[in-house]
Parts: structure tokens; sequence; C-alpha cells
């Protein structure tokens, strides 16, 4: 969702059981920024924001259930931006 406003790209930090954690990077004049809007599920672990695979929505998409889970919550957040 992030990337729909921004652009950038998605990168995934890899977890166990095979699932990828994902966050942000958009290009900015000043480089690159990196954000993360749900890292605090981890708790004071500290997580590598680099030299992690790049994600795309295809794949992701893949599965109905993380695609009808992100329309759900780009329409809240559209309605709380009043888009």
């Amino acid at each position: 969702m992030a990337q729909d406003i921004f652009g950038g790209k998605v990168y995934g930090i890899l977890r166990d059981g095979g699932n990828y954690h994902c966050y942000n990077v958009v290009p900015t004049a000043s480089g690159d920024c990196v954000f993360d809007l749900t890292s605090e599920q981890f708790g004071g672990e500290k997580l590598c924001y680099q030299k992690n695979p790049e994600q795309f929505r295809e794949v992701h998409f893949a599965k109905e259930e993380k695609r009808l889970r992100y329309e759900a919550l780009k329409v809240e957040l559209e309605k709380a931006l009043g888009l």
C-alpha cells in the first residue's frame, strides 16, 4: 500500500517457516529511504534491511487471502486519507 502512494520497491526478510516480512524502500533526493510500518510486531528483534530479495505482488497475491486483505486495508486507508 505504501508502494501505491510513494512508489519504490518492496523487499522481504526471510523468516522462520519460509514466510517473508515485507518493508518498503523509496527513492528520495538524498538517497533511498527504508521504512517498515509493521516492525513493532517483532518486539526488540533487530531486523536486517540489507541484501533481501525484492518481493512482487503477483507472487503474494496468488494467495487470495492476502489479496483480499490488501484490498480491504487499502479501502480503509483511502477512507482515512479522504481519497
